[in-house]
């Protein structure tokens, strides 16, 4: 009976003592606190006409851990958009970003004119050129999608370059009536070029 009782005694201490330091190690390990920290865009919302004056291209950028990568949305609206400088009070929710542990932007979709695009390619760049990431013939959901960009730990400027932006069928005629297009161009491919900063919280 003495021993069945210092058995248990035994290892329930050794299991109390195993936990204190994993805890331990899991508070001083730097991998563990480089988890923790976030990343994101230093501006949460980025909005740039394109090259050819097409489109709006908004970057909405949340917060998201720096294993998962920096997460965003890219929306293609119609160049006529107004810029949104801030959130307006009353809008509503608009979760841009599908990762559990990132953080929504709230935005008006009721002032959003998506037009609908059929593919770009993206590449991401660091400050000195580098290149961080690239993706041919991403094929958004009518004039969005979300990107979900591993950076290898790269904190700093980015230019985040969209390139061969095809905007869908149904709205190609539209685009060449538009005034910003020449009377005598035919491709309606366009593209753009947009500085932003990687800042970690």
């Amino acid at each position: 009976m003495h021993k069945m009782l210092f058995l248990m005694v035994f290892i329930l201490y050794a299991v109390f003592t195993t936990n204190v330091a994993l805890a331990q190690l899991s508070v001083d390990n730097p991998s563990e606190k480089k988890a923790l920290s976030n990343i994101g865009l230093s501006s949460p919302l980025i909005q740039k006409i394109s090259d050819k004056g097409i489109f709006n291209i908004t970057i909405k950028s949340g917060q998201s851990s720096i294993p998962s990568g920096l997460n965003f949305e890219i929306v293609f609206l119609n160049a006529s958009s107004p810029n949104l400088e801030a959130t307006p009070s009353g809008s509503e929710s608009n979760a841009t970003l599908d990762s559990p542990t990132a953080t929504g932007l709230t935005v008006p979709s009721v002032i959003e004119h998506v037009v609908p695009v059929k593919s770009f390619d993206i590449r991401v760049t660091s400050n000195d050129g580098q290149e961080l990431f690239k993706k041919v013939n991403e094929i958004p959901r009518g004039g969005r999608i979300l990107e979900n960009v591993n950076l290898n730990n790269y904190i700093g400027n980015i230019t985040i370059n969209l390139d061969n932006i095809v905007p869908d069928s149904s709205v190609i005629d539209t685009i060449r009536k538009q005034p910003e297009m020449a009377a005598n161009q035919t491709d309606v491919r366009d593209s753009v070029k947009i500085d932003g900063q990687v800042v970690k919280s």
